[in-house]
């Protein structure tokens, strides 16, 4: 979508012209009524709503003041792409720059899809320095240079883009309400057949589980790929998420068929015991060392063995197993994994199950889908407001 601007009359500024770096500190957060606390973790990469934050009663450190209607911006780590539109008051973090503008010359609500552009990211990643922990600083961001259009110009592009922002949160939200109906469900139906009659996991293994391969990733093509841990979702699997191996005789041992059956064998605690299938439709793709691969007996469906692992019962049965002190990385292995209780279930029940849970799963599909075009819609709008002439 292009809207055929005519940016003839449009004013070149600097960042730092138009938009002041806020810097107020707040001491006393029960006098100024402020609860709520803003870290880097609390804005989510591409959106612009703030949905969390922790709470002044916990304890804080941080002492800079967030007002409504200001700009967020982490400048720790750019490259995470964090923006977020003030909607209340509260305290930020240090990591958090805290934009206002300056309304005679922008307008505040075209403010935050300007730091969100990719021209502003490019600057911004441009200008950070430190090898572990980049961050930029104001006085370089300051320097960055955009064509501005007239105040009358600036509402009606604002407007349209935070009509397509509202759709897009309106579709998230939606998104949210039929993933929890969808496990809530499952997990109904998981501990229906739980309390019937369960036999340990590995006894519906036609053979032991298999170890995949992984070697260091390089940065140029190589025709081989592995899975990332990204790979396996909450909800199973995630195609695209590949990393370029070089080609070997162990990383072709490991390599992927259509159907198999995966389990996250080391990870973070959340996400330990994640489980999906393989679904792409290429055999250049192998699996890692941080996960397994299962075959099952015939009388058990590879998607219902997913509902299973993937389902609070499941998940419990992993958290519980995994073994380290790292919460960064722990790990399940075949024997712990092989205990899990397993419900003992007839192939018709199974395949009902599965009928019923690929209802909600296209219904979650097609939204992830109009998700995903609002988001294109909303960068090309972008790049046609800040793409050049």
């Amino acid at each position: 979508m292009r809207l055929n601007l005519d940016k003839s009359h449009w004013k070149r500024v600097a960042f730092g012209d138009v938009v002041r770096n806020v810097n107020e500190t707040v001491r006393d957060l029960e006098a100024a009524g402020i609860d709520r606390v803003i870290a880097t973790e609390h804005m989510d990469p591409g959106e612009l709503k703030i949905s969390r934050w922790g709470s002044t009663e916990d304890g804080t450190t941080f002492t800079r003041r967030v007002k409504p209607g200001q700009t967020l911006f982490g400048k720790r780590r750019a490259y995470q792409r964090k923006v977020a539109y003030a909607e209340f008051d509260a305290i930020c973090s240090g990591d958090i720059y805290t934009f206002e503008a300056d309304e005679t010359q922008l307008r505040g609500d075209l403010l935050p899809f300007l730091v969100q552009s990719d021209g502003f990211f490019e600057h911004a990643l441009g200008t950070s320095a430190g090898s572990l922990s980049p961050r930029t600083n104001w006085r370089e961001l300051k320097g960055f240079e955009l064509d501005l259009p007239p105040l009358d110009e600036q509402r009606r592009i604002a407007d349209l883009l935070w009509a397509v922002e509202r759709a897009a949160n309106a579709q998230v939200e939606r998104r949210v309400a039929l993933s929890g109906a969808r496990q809530a469900w499952l997990d109904r139906q998981i501990a229906r057949f739980v309390a019937s009659r369960t036999v340990d996991f590995a006894e519906t293994w036609a053979r032991s589980p298999e170890s995949g391969y992984s070697s260091a990733p390089v940065g140029e093509v190589t025709g081989r790929y592995v899975l990332s841990l990204s790979a396996l979702g909450p909800e199973g699997y995630r195609p695209g998420n590949l990393k370029n191996v070089p080609d070997s005789e162990r990383s072709r041992a490991a390599v992927l068929r259509r159907g198999d059956l995966l389990v996250s064998r080391a990870n973070t605690v959340d996400a330990v015991g994640r489980v999906g299938i393989y679904s792409e439709h290429r055999d250049d793709v192998s699996f890692p060392d941080t996960m397994m691969r299962l075959s099952l007996r015939d009388d058990v469906a590879p998607e219902f063995a997913a509902a299973v692992i993937g389902s609070t019962h499941g998940r419990a049965h992993m958290r519980r197993s995994a073994a380290g002190s790292a919460t960064s990385m722990v790990k399940i292995n075949r024997t712990s994994l092989g205990r899990l209780p397993f419900p003992v279930v007839a192939v018709g029940e199974q395949k009902m199950l599965l009928e019923r849970l690929s209802v909600l799963n296209r219904g979650i599909v097609t939204v992830d889908s109009e998700v995903q075009r609002l988001s294109n819609l909303k960068a090309a709008l972008l790049a046609d407001v800040l793409g050049g002439n």
